[in-house]
């Protein structure tokens, strides 16, 4: 499945960049719906000295600051989703430590490598001897050792006197079973590659989740500014329905009642209004905490970010295919099977190990006498358990290794399945949600009709109504910010959000770190 590149706006969809992909289309509407205002051709424009005892704040502001508008006192920084990731991988202390440790893990890597390079170890020693009845002596030595161990087994060491007229010993060491081959040998390097690789997919999978984690918070933060939004027109809304019937009541074409019923909407209203503005502050200050960013920033989100919920064409492909992507992609499907990998090779040297020790050695030395020798030497450790255990060991964890191994296939497989059918649900219900919000206004609008005409039932349909708008109109956004949602964990589930994300993670270099300094420096 392909996503095309991340929206701008409401919903900037996570693009899976990945030549296999297929875009997902993601319905929306054009922007957020108002609610009709209430109108009564009884009404008189000079009521609105009547007024509820909640019309202090007939006109209630938006809680979410605009760049122009807010307090000097607090920065303001309008956000977009790739201004979120981008923020993410450059703030985010944990992605930096996690960054870090890879330069050490590197340098583990080049220290395991470099077990086939030769070793030099130069000795230079001065000693002063003085015996009773005897001259000091003073004795110097300086000697240059080499040791060189090959891909066969095959140890060379060589020691030369640097004083003493050169004077060269050399000892040649070949396993001929136990140590012995290229299989054995290189394993220890094959491990510490293939532990380089899982480390490196340890932090894409850190990076994925971190992202997925972000994307999502900056959706909470999106929900709730839309939410607040509705609530507070809403609530201008039914204040101005309160005037209107105010005035009626105070020219007696009204019941006075009536005003009683509209207040307790009203109040039940500003409690929303108060509960929605304080999920606001909460989101904004999660998202605060996620970007490590001081408490003193206000965060908004633009205004055109609230005006389009932008839809796209989209393809969805078969779940085979995905899951075929998820065992490509996906950082702990690969993980998994570099752990069995690993265990193999650790089960070569196991098995090596419980070999006896059979090696041929030769030595030879030149100076005032040279000479050369060759030998047999067989060794064993009796009554050593520790080799069998290990080889038991070894066996045991690679057939529970396969296990995960294909238990992790199928819970991919169901994973990827549970998130598409969110996504195709979210899509779906995109347009249920829209017809739904406009059969609201339409129906509060057919009510407000017959109440101009004198020929409403009752004030309590207006008032219900309304809150079946405020509820559809509430439905249709976190439909859309639900298909987003579901878009991004989708992306998690195939190990594609990376891709999807691939120009911030280039400019963050938190996966090409070369050297200490890249990171080190301020």
């Amino acid at each position: 499945m392909r996503l095309h590149k991340p929206l701008q706006r409401l919903l900037i969809v996570s693009a899976f960049a990945m030549p296999f992909a297929v875009p997902i289309t993601q319905p929306g509407f054009a922007q957020l719906p108002d609610l009709p205002p209430a109108q009564n051709s009884e009404a008189s424009p000079t009521d609105d000295a009547n007024h509820s005892p909640t019309d202090n704040n007939q006109s209630i502001p938006s809680s979410i600051p605009a760049a122009s508008g807010t307090d000097d006192a607090r920065q303001v920084l309008a956000l977009t989703e790739i201004d979120v990731v981008s923020l993410l991988l450059q703030n985010n202390r944990e992605l930096r430590n996690a960054a870090l440790e890879r330069i050490a893990q590197r340098q583990e890597l080049r220290e395991a490598e470099s077990i086939f390079n030769p070793d030099f170890t130069p000795t230079v020693s001065v000693g002063i001897s003085d015996r009773t009845d005897d001259a000091t002596e003073v004795t110097r030595e300086a000697r240059l050792g080499g040791e060189l161990l090959t891909p066969l087994g095959t140890t060379l060491e060589v020691t030369v006197d640097l004083i003493d007229d050169q004077d060269l010993d050399l000892t040649l060491t070949q396993p001929l079973l136990r140590g012995a081959g290229r299989a054995v040998n290189t394993a220890s390097v094959e491990i510490a590659r293939l532990q380089e690789t899982n480390n490196q997919l340890d932090l894409r999978q850190r990076l994925i989740t971190d992202i997925t984690v972000g994307v999502s918070t900056y959706y909470a933060l999106i929900r709730a500014q839309a939410s607040l939004q509705i609530q507070q027109l809403s609530f201008e809304t039914q204040q101005q329905q309160r005037r209107s019937i105010a005035a009626l009541v105070e020219a007696g074409r009204r019941a006075r009642f009536e005003l009683v019923e509209i207040d307790a909407n009203l109040a039940a209203t500003e409690t929303d209004v108060l509960e929605a503005e304080n999920t606001l502050e909460q989101a904004k200050s999660d998202l605060l905490d996620l970007l490590d960013l001081e408490d003193s920033i206000e965060i908004t989100i633009p205004e055109e970010t609230l005006a389009d919920l932008v839809a796209q064409e989209a393809e969805v492909l078969s779940l085979n295919d995905l899951v075929e992507i998820a065992y490509d992609n996906r950082p702990d499907y690969r993980q998994a099977q570099l752990d069995l990998q690993i265990a193999e090779l650790d089960g070569v040297v196991a098995v090596d190990n419980r070999r006896w020790n059979l090696d041929l050695r030769a030595t030879a030395s030149t100076g005032d006498f040279s000479e050369a020798s060759t030998e047999l030497v067989l060794t064993r450790l009796l009554e050593d358990e520790s080799t069998e255990t290990a080889f038991q060991r070894n066996q045991i964890d690679q057939e529970q290794l396969r296990n995960d191994l294909e238990r992790l296939k199928s819970d991919i497989r169901l994973d990827v399945a549970d998130q598409l059918r969110d996504v195709e649900s979210a899509r779906n219900r995109i347009e249920a949600t829209r017809l739904a919000r406009e059969l609201a206004e339409q129906r509060l609008e057919n009510a407000r009709a017959r109440e101009r005409s004198g020929r409403t039932r009752d004030i309590f349909e207006v008032l219900e109504l309304q809150n079946d708008l405020v509820e559809a109109q509430n439905s249709e956004v976190n439909a859309a910010i639900d298909l987003a949602d579901a878009i991004a964990f989708l992306n998690q589930s195939l190990g594609t959000t990376l891709s999807a994300w691939s120009d911030q993670v280039e400019a963050s270099r938190l996966l090409t770190v070369s050297s200490s300094s890249s990171l080190l420096e301020p």
